[in-house]
């Protein structure tokens, strides 16, 4: 390996470290799972969150979407009676007045970078199975055509793992399922005194990943 190619992978394995540093600030106990989660996103894949309420996962997400820079980031917790405008974006009136079924996803998942899905397994079987294809192809059935999304990754946050074929195939499209806990006796005490400090800052411009990065990690990837 050349001088000029160790010294960019000793430079960004820096601002690596120096990310990884900023994400984990003031969470307690969350160490491996906010490298787990920025893996994942390196890796073009998606993580899923396992644990009770009140761990953190959506506070892991809304960091982990500063890590990149300029990403759209989107959020929803789902229900039973959760409706697919929800997720995808409601109908475009003038497509309809024009025969055609269009959903307008301006600031929802088929525009987002990195997206955080709470409660993933509480969604009826149609809002999953379109959800399918938008995780593993980064593509959105829009319509009479598909529609290519910027998703980098999902992270997705349950209590429990499905049993049923439909909740089944959707947990295969989460590469990383990480078991997240409440902090033990001794964390408590630290997850205290994190209350009490600053309030935490995104990544520095200089630290943040562009696509530039992910290319050239994807590419890193292949030659291994």
């Amino acid at each position: 390996m050349s001088a000029p190619a160790v010294a960019v992978e000793s430079s960004f394995a820096s601002r690596l470290a120096a990310l990884l540093a900023t994400l984990e600030r003031g969470l307690v106990e969350r160490r491996h799972v906010v490298r787990l989660a920025l893996l994942a996103a390196l890796a073009g894949e998606h993580t899923l969150l396992i644990g009770p309420p009140g761990t953190a996962k959506s506070e892991l997400a809304r960091r982990l979407h500063r890590a990149f820079r300029d990403a759209r980031y989107f959020e929803r917790l789902l229900t039973r009676f959760s409706v697919p405008e929800e997720l995808f974006g409601p109908l475009s009136i003038r497509a309809l007045e024009e025969d055609r079924y269009e959903r307008h996803t301006d600031g929802f998942l088929p525009d987002a970078t990195i997206a955080f899905i709470d409660e993933v397994f509480k969604a009826n079987s149609a809002i999953l199975n379109a959800l399918l294809t938008l995780l593993n192809e980064r593509e959105f059935d829009n319509g009479a055509g598909r529609q290519l999304c910027p998703l980098v990754s999902v992270i997705g946050a349950t209590n429990e793992v499905p049993d049923d074929e439909v909740g089944e195939a959707f947990f295969d499209r989460f590469l990383l399922r990480v078991p997240v806990g409440r902090v033990s006796a001794d964390g408590f005490a630290a997850l205290l005194e994190a209350g009490c400090a600053d309030e935490w800052a995104p990544p520095d411009e200089a630290l943040a990943l562009g696509d530039e990065d992910l290319g050239a990690v994807s590419l890193a990837a292949h030659e291994v």
